[in-house]
């Protein structure tokens, strides 16, 4: 067996043990809920505004509408996040990512402040496109309690991929900031991690480098991105919160609220009737179990590729045989394994 298929046949294996029987309940009481948030989610992603200053071919935002109006999170989200935050002693990562520009928010200094103070153990990171970094940004960022900068530098979609078009790109954002960086990669794209007290990576891409690597196609949005049958599991709902910045709560990060074809992935509102976020977690129980093993998805998972894994016989057979979380295999591995079953961060 390939390494690959090792490291396959090992993430399947704990992703199935890591399940429990109340990740596919809609009832749980408020601390169960809160518990099972607790012991599960490695990964928060938020938007706080809906305003993205690009129009990327491979990203939905070239054809829904982002860049008219600069809208941002209702408060009464915005708190219960925080509240959330504090509430379930969150320390893993909390990221802003989605289909927004987060730097383009004048108040995202004062966003991450909260987010240190009410998780000070918490992973705080930032996808970004660069465009509005320079050096002064970045030393706010990081006296503000910022962790991590991941760095997406888009050439033209009509440019020819080569290294040497991708490290001129990649020269005029460092000089920008006033910065040096180390190449780390040259395929599928340039990859670079920047010297700075933060931890600064850079991808230079475009639509050309990324159908070498990791174009998806956003839950059906995308019809330039390759397209085949999904079978495999999807274990994003067991692990990821995924917050718009109206507050709308969607099963994984592919996916997106303002999207006729989407509507049905949005399970709830952050401050709407009470919902907070770990109750907001529990109401993705329809959602992971129609996605706990493997066979044909509907709806947006149809052709999603994303966090899938290859369907061979031993993975297959590790996630049908515990699939049954009440089953005596389930219950007998998972003490066995359980010192390898806790989080991880995802970031």
């Amino acid at each position: 067996m390939s390494i690959s298929s090792l490291y396959s046949a090992g993430a399947v294996l704990r992703n199935s043990l890591k399940m429990e029987e109340a990740h596919f309940r809609n009832d749980l009481s408020a601390e169960e809920a809160r518990q099972l948030f607790q012991h599960h989610v490695e990964l928060i992603e938020v938007e706080t505004t809906s305003y993205c200053n690009r129009t990327c071919s491979f990203c939905p935002n070239s054809f829904i509408d982002r860049r008219s109006e600069k809208l941002v999170m209702p408060e009464a989200t915005w708190e219960a996040i925080i509240a959330g935050l504090q509430d379930c002693a969150y320390d893993q990562t909390f990221i802003w990512s989605r289909y927004s520009e987060p730097l383009s928010e004048k108040r995202i200094i004062d966003r991450i402040k909260q987010v240190r103070k009410a998780a000070p153990n918490c992973r705080i990171a930032i996808n970004t496109n660069g465009d509005f970094l320079d050096k002064y940004f970045l030393e706010e960022l990081l006296h503000a309690g910022l962790n991590r900068l991941m760095v997406d530098i888009y050439m033209p979609d009509d440019e020819e991929y080569s290294d040497a078009v991708a490290r001129e790109c990649l020269d005029r954002f460092l000089k920008r900031i006033d910065c040096s960086a180390t190449v780390t990669s040259t395929y599928p794209e340039l990859a670079a991690q920047v010297a700075h007290p933060l931890d600064i990576s850079t991808n230079v891409r475009n639509l050309a480098s990324l159908r070498r690597s990791s174009l998806v196609d956003r839950g059906g949005l995308i019809e330039l991105a390759p397209k085949s049958p999904r079978l495999s599991p999807c274990y994003t709902p067991y692990k990821h919160l995924v917050i718009d910045w109206d507050g709308s709560v969607v099963v994984c990060c592919q996916v997106r609220s303002d999207s006729t074809k989407h509507k049905n992935t949005v399970v709830g509102q952050i401050g709407v009737n009470g919902l907070g976020l770990a109750s907001a977690y529990s109401k993705l129980a329809e959602w992971r179990l129609s996605l706990k093993t493997y066979g044909p998805k509907s709806g947006p998972c149809t052709s999603c590729e994303f966090g899938s894994y290859p369907s061979t016989l031993v993975t297959r057979t590790l996630a049908t045989s515990l699939s049954d979380v009440t089953s005596p295999l389930h219950r007998l591995l998972k003490v066995a394994l359980r010192p390898v079953l806790g989080k991880k961060s995802r970031w």
